[in-house]
């Protein structure tokens, strides 16, 4: 299992397409329901741990019970840590579950297979733009 998280539109599903030659066809998106494990990568657990949240389910409950299935996967999320504290009672119940059960899928995992992703423009010296993409590793 890989873990990738970051910001949002910050590069993470284009980076692992790029390191790992992934097709669409091998990317399972995240919305309601179910998540389909045929799919060697899984994209946007935070929406799907939103939905647990919403209908009232225990997200972390579902990835307990599921953590042989992720075995051979590559998750990403948006990190949702960052930034001012939701308004809403069900959004502050996402934030708090989207980290715990980030922090339960890096217990469970190789800490060479956690990164965290940021994308940000930088001018150089000629004042045009160029994009760079670090990607941190996190270690136990």
């Amino acid at each position: 299992m890989e873990l990738y998280f970051g910001g949002a539109y910050n590069g993470k599903l284009r980076l692992i397409k790029e390191k790992f030659n992934i097709d669409e066809k091998d990317i399972f998106f995240c919305g309601e329901g179910k998540i389909d494990f045929s799919k060697k990568v899984i994209c946007g657990i935070h929406m799907f741990i939103y939905n647990e949240v919403i209908n009232g389910r225990d997200a972390m409950a579902f990835f307990k019970k599921n953590i042989e299935r992720f075995n051979d996967k590559i998750i990403i999320s948006d990190d949702l840590s960052s930034g001012i504290v939701p308004l809403k009672k069900e959004d502050r119940k996402w934030r708090e579950e989207t980290g715990k059960v980030l922090q339960f899928l890096n217990s469970q995992i190789h800490p060479s297979t956690v990164r965290r992703t940021m994308t940000f423009s930088r001018k150089n010296l000629q004042k045009q733009r160029r994009i760079w993409r670090i990607t941190m590793d996190y270690r136990r």
